[in-house]
């Protein structure tokens, strides 16, 4: 038993490392590139300011969102395609979320026409090369959140214009096997 909850950490620490490389990668390739995105030190994730990214209550791409996407997303592709990291990756996960105005079933619509916009829109960006387009063809997905999962201020009520926005998320092939063992490791779970 205890030999394989020693293996089992070594595959988490490993799992763990990756997942924490490709973030500080991400990081610096962004930074270095000048667009304007800031990933999320702890999961990766880059958040599109939806304001920016489209017209309130509208799913067409603004132009500046289109300028935006034409720069973000080959940098974050060559990121996480490079050799040390693509067998890892399991998906790409465009997130579109609203403010609660409105119905939900309204703003679920709404958030997942926008998120379906910027992944159309991401396969079609001139600059991909034919492999970046075909894993990518493989591993994106579109989803809307409607309201679900709102912003709060400080003081707990929704930050409406924070809560209007596009998430950019990976996830890696190991994502579950990785909370499995983490429940494990706890003793939370019975292996």
């Amino acid at each position: 038993m205890q030999e394989a909850l020693s293996s089992q950490q070594r595959q988490l620490d490993d799992l763990l490392g990756v997942r924490t490389a490709i973030i500080q990668d991400l990081s610096g390739a962004l930074t270095q590139a000048a667009v304007g995105a800031k990933v999320d030190k702890t999961t990766g994730d880059i958040i599109l300011d939806s304001q920016l990214m489209f017209e309130s209550g509208r799913d067409t791409i603004s132009p500046s969102g289109q300028a935006q996407l034409q720069r973000i997303i080959p940098v974050y592709l060559s990121v996480l395609m490079r050799a040390e990291y693509k067998d890892y990756l399991a998906e790409i996960i465009i997130e579109g979320h609203t403010d609660s105005k409105g119905s939900y079933m309204f703003n679920l619509e709404l958030s997942q026409n926008r998120a379906l916009e910027v992944a159309k829109f991401a396969l079609e960006i001139p600059t991909l090369n034919t492999q970046q387009r075909q894993l990518l063809m493989q591993i994106l997905t579109a989803k809307g959140r409607s309201y679900s999962n709102p912003i709060l201020n400080p003081d707990g009520t929704e930050n409406m214009d924070a809560s209007r926005r596009v998430e950019i998320k990976f996830r890696l092939k190991d994502t579950e096997m990785i909370q499995r063992m983490n429940e494990i490791l706890s003793g939370g779970a019975q292996p």
